[in-house]
């Protein structure tokens, strides 16, 4: 996506009296780098799906073919429960790809009332926030200028028994610094509590 349509589809999404600061896109190879390490978690777990899917079929096979009674014949069908856990892991493993296709999409903007990153081309997702959602900005440089901007927010996710903040982060920004500023500024303007 050029800058030109990055501009425009977050330029649809403004409400009255809003002002566009800035617009990006995300560079979809550094999102497809950062589900790297989730691929290769998916390797082994669709390896030992695919290991369990041929060893249950070897068996019941064999089993099969020594027993002639229906019972015998009705774990024909046992190598099929490996099905899904292939397909998860197969997923897995194509995390990077499904990060870059995403990435393509999506779109970044800051405006004078709030951050929004808009995903999709043809089904739009947007979420929005607001200075009173952001708790805390940070970003990471790389040599070049680009990096990430990350956004810590008031919403909290539950999992295991506990409670984590929401991260929102901007993957993949030219001008990094520039972007952060600007985030900043509109957290600044943050209600007093």
């Amino acid at each position: 996506m050029n800058p030109g349509d990055a501009q425009l589809r977050a330029q649809s999404e403004l409400q009255s009296g809003e002002s566009l600061c800035w617009t990006g896109n995300a560079y979809p190879g550094r999102a497809a780098l950062t589900a790297l390490p989730a691929s290769i978690f998916g390797i082994p777990f669709a390896g030992f799906a695919l290991f369990w899917i041929t060893q249950a079929y070897h068996a019941t096979s064999a089993m099969s073919k020594t027993s002639q009674n229906s019972f015998a014949r009705g774990f024909a069908v046992f190598p099929l429960f490996g099905l899904p856990f292939l397909c998860i892991g197969l997923a897995i493993i194509l995390a990077p790809l499904w990060a870059y296709l995403k990435g393509r999409s999506t779109v970044y903007a800051v405006t004078n009332q709030r951050v929004m990153v808009i995903t999709g081309s043809g089904n739009r997702s947007v979420k929005s926030y607001t200075p009173a959602d952001i708790v805390s900005v940070e970003h990471r440089e790389r040599p070049d200028g680009s990096g990430d901007v990350v956004i810590l927010t008031t919403g909290t996710t539950r999992t295991n028994n506990s409670v984590s903040q929401i991260k929102v982060a901007l993957v993949g920004i030219p001008n990094v610094k520039q972007v952060a500023q600007q985030v900043m500024t509109l957290h600044t303007q943050r209600p007093a509590a």
